[in-house]
Formats: structure tokens, sequence, C-alpha cells
């Protein structure tokens, strides 16, 4: 439920008098079957342990039947629908109605709730206290499509170490697709819904993924990266209530950062897996990170409309820049060090030194929407950004060198072949374009969506 009225807490024990079952009767409502995905989809982004709307959090079954901690009224009655304040908050004249804001619960949904409580609202996973959004998840297969019915944003990109292969975000899955003529490589499954980030290690060992449900789930994982491209899990490095957006490996390798929609920056040691730091100092989403040259600072982009630099050793703000005014998507520190640059949805690339009070150095305008991603070529003076516009970006020295025009939808995501020669760009629509980092000429376009047909079936929708 979304910013439900506190409530009081109540029994979990009721003596429940059950009639003898028929056979035409239905079967009992499950909580994890039947109950829990309707929560997820409309509850508990809002009732988790990290932003619990009226003191409400709904992901463990101890907590939900428990209540808030203000207001009036009983979570749960077992056995009576019509004393449950759970239920009168979901039916259409519940005051506040959940989900706050959003469209009413069906007629469908509601009689599933109401049936669950009127038989006893009952728990059937291990233990009221385990956290019931994850072991919902853990129980409920996903299947990945042989052939896509429909083409996914390309969210995350990377070219793996060799430069032979790109590596696009999928369904639950990185795709890989062959440079030198486009054809599928591989898939690599195992990941959320929609992968946000993939990062190699600079020794090209590693491979890491920042994924998520959107509201629901969020994961860090380290991949084993073989030569082909191709690679093993080693492990998970975390499990969220939502999404991870970012992840990226210090300069030496030995480190990897991750943030994403808890507002936390976390890093690990890369060998052990073991956790070293969590910083908790924005106050909103963030959507990028960046490791200085020599791994003692990390830059952030942040929804709050900041972007920070860190003191990694003692997990500390150094810096706060607020001048785009508006979310900042995309961050990196200047090749030497000294300046952090920022892209965000004022349009606007900003140029900003963190050991001068954040002041602002410079700034690169001409692009005709929000600034997604940005990134610097092995050279150190060539700057490249995509987003909104549907264009890519090549700047050196910060003057605008090519525009590059194709894409027909918002670019979300680009990256660079090791030795810089060649960019790959990923968009809303699912293609991925090739371009020449020499001359700015495209090379080739790949609709990243195995076995996905164009004209065949609908495009990604935003």
């Amino acid at each position: 439920m979304n910013r439900a009225r506190p409530i009081l807490a109540t029994s979990l024990i009721a003596l429940v008098i059950a009639a003898p079952a028929r056979a035409d009767d239905p079967p009992p409502v499950s909580f994890l079957k039947d109950v829990a995905p309707i929560l997820v989809q409309n509850c508990i982004a809002c009732h988790n342990p990290k932003k619990s709307e009226s003191k409400y959090t709904m992901t463990t079954f101890a907590l939900l039947a428990k209540g808030g901690s203000r207001g009036k009224g009983i979570t749960l009655v077992p056995g009576d629908p019509d004393g449950s304040y759970f239920v009168e908050l979901c039916r259409p004249d519940g005051e506040p109605r959940m989900p706050f804001k959003q469209e009413p619960l069906s007629k469908e949904k509601l009689d599933v709730l109401e049936r669950w409580v009127k038989e006893g609202a009952k728990y059937d996973g291990a233990a009221p206290t385990e956290d019931w959004p994850a072991a919902l998840r853990k129980a409920t297969p996903v299947s990945i499509p042989d052939a896509y019915p429909a083409t996914v944003p390309i969210t995350a990109l990377a070219i793996s170490p060799d430069g032979a292969e790109a590596v696009a975000s999928g369904y639950h899955e990185l795709t890989t697709w062959k440079l030198s003529d486009g054809s599928p490589a591989r898939r690599l499954r195992g990941m959320a819904e929609r992968i946000h980030d993939i990062a190699y290690s600079p020794d090209g060992k590693w491979l890491a993924t920042a994924s998520g449900d959107p509201g629901q789930f969020g994961s860090v994982q380290l991949w084993i990266a073989e030569p082909d491209g191709g690679g093993k899990l080693a492990r998970d490095l975390l499990e969220t209530t939502d999404s991870v957006f970012a992840v990226a490996f210090s300069p030496d390798g030995s480190k990897l950062a991750a943030a994403g929609a808890d507002r936390a920056v976390r890093i690990w040691e890369v060998a052990t897996g073991k956790e070293l730091a969590l910083i908790e100092d924005h106050a909103d989403w963030i959507f990028d990170l960046a490791w200085n040259p020599d791994g003692k600072r990390l830059a952030t982009a942040s929804r709050d409309k900041t972007s920070k630099v860190f003191d990694v050793e003692k997990k500390e703000s150094i810096a706060t820049f607020p001048g785009h005014a508006e979310t900042i998507y995309c961050v990196s520190f200047t090749p030497d060090g000294k300046s952090v640059v920022t892209g965000g949805a004022d349009n606007q690339i900003r140029v900003w030194n963190p050991d001068e009070d954040a002041k602002q150095a410079r700034v690169v305008g001409g692009f005709g929407g929000a600034v997604f991603r940005l990134l610097f070529a092995p050279d150190g003076k060539t700057l490249v950004a995509c987003g909104a516009d549907k264009t890519v970006r090549v700047f050196e020295n910060f003057a605008p060198k090519h525009t590059l025009s194709g894409h027909t939808d918002w670019v979300y995501s680009i990256a660079l072949a090791p030795d810089g020669k060649t960019l790959a760009s990923g968009s809303w629509d699912g293609e991925v374009r090739t371009w020449s980092m020499l001359d700015g000429k495209p090379i080739r376009t790949i609709l990243a969506a195995p076995g996905f047909k164009a004209g065949t079936g609908p495009q990604a929708a935003r």
C-alpha cells in the first residue's frame, strides 16, 4: 500500500472455524502465490525498509500485519475483511484509498485480498519474519524467450576487452554481438529484469552488472570474464529492494563501487567480495558514479539535483555541486583527476572543481535534451556524450568535433573499444549503432533483440 494511514498492531493468532470443503470449492488463497504479487505491483515501492510511508513496512509478514505507528484502525483481523484496515484502504471508498494517487485495484485483485483475510490471513512462507519479496522472487521462474517478441531498451552497453564484441542489456540477460558483422555471439543470463550498467575491470578479468526490477529488486553481480566475452557468475554482491543503476571498478581493479535507488554508495573488495564501505549522503536515487585516477575519490550523479565527491577512505563528502538545478544523470572525472564533469536534465555538461568549493569552470551546451551518459576516450582529450536528443556528440578539449546522427529514439548508453577507435551507442528502441571515432562515420546498426524480426512485433515503449 502507498502512504497508508499508520495502523495499530494486532495479534497474528486467530481462531478460524472451517466448514467442510466441497469438491467444487476454489483452493485456499495463498499469500505467496496470490497475494504477494498484488502487493509487489502496488504497495512495497512505498512501504519498504528504505521508504516506509506512514512508517508502514510491508516486506515481512510480521510487519505487514503489525501496521504503522500512528492513526486508527486494525491492520488485519483474520477472518474479518470488513474489520481489517488493510482491506478497507484498498476498497474504492478507502480513505486514503490505496494505492495512493494510482489506479484503484481491480475487482479481481480486491476479491483475492478479501478472500485471503476471510480465510484467516495466513502466511504460507517459511517464517513471518523473512523477507517475503525476496522469497517470492526466488520462487518465481523467469522465462527468457529464445526469440524476443519486442525490442528492449539498451540501457547499458560495453565493448569486450578484446574489442571484438558489443555487450548489451537485454531481458534478464546480457546479449553479445560481433562487431565485425553484427551477428549474435552469446547470451549471459541470471540478472534482474533490466540491466542498467555494465563494467569490465581494467585487466579484463571481471565483468560487473547493476540491474533491477523497478520498485521490487536490485542486484550487483560479479562475473568472471573470459577472453571471448562470455563468463560465469563469481558472486552476488548485493540484493536490495529497488534498482541498482551504476557500477564502476577502481582504476587498479581491486575495488568495485555501486549505487542506485536506495541512495547509498557501496564499495567491495573484488578479490573477496567483502564490503568495504557504505556511504549514505544523497537524498534521492544515484544514477552514476566514477572513480578518480588514483582511486581515492568517488564522484556521484543523483536525482536530488546534486553531484558529490567522496573521500573513499574516510567515507565522507568532500564537495557538493548543485549547479545543474535538475536531475544529474552522469558523471566522470577528467583524466587528470582535477575536475568533475556532469551531465543532466538541464541539457548541459558542466565542469567543476571539487577542491575549489565546487566552483563551476565550464559549461558545454548544444544538446537538445537531457544528457544521459558521458565518457572520456583513452587519449584523455576526447569526450563523448549522448542523450534525449537522439544524438551522440564528440568533443575535443570540450570543443564540438562530431555530431553522430541516425538514432531515432533516446540514446541511453555509449561504450568505447579499448583502443578508442570504435564507439558503440544504444537507444531506447533496441538499436546498437557503431561509429568510427576517427571521422564520426557510421559503421553498422545492430537490432540487439535476439530472434526479433523488425516489423513483426511492437517496438519498445518508453
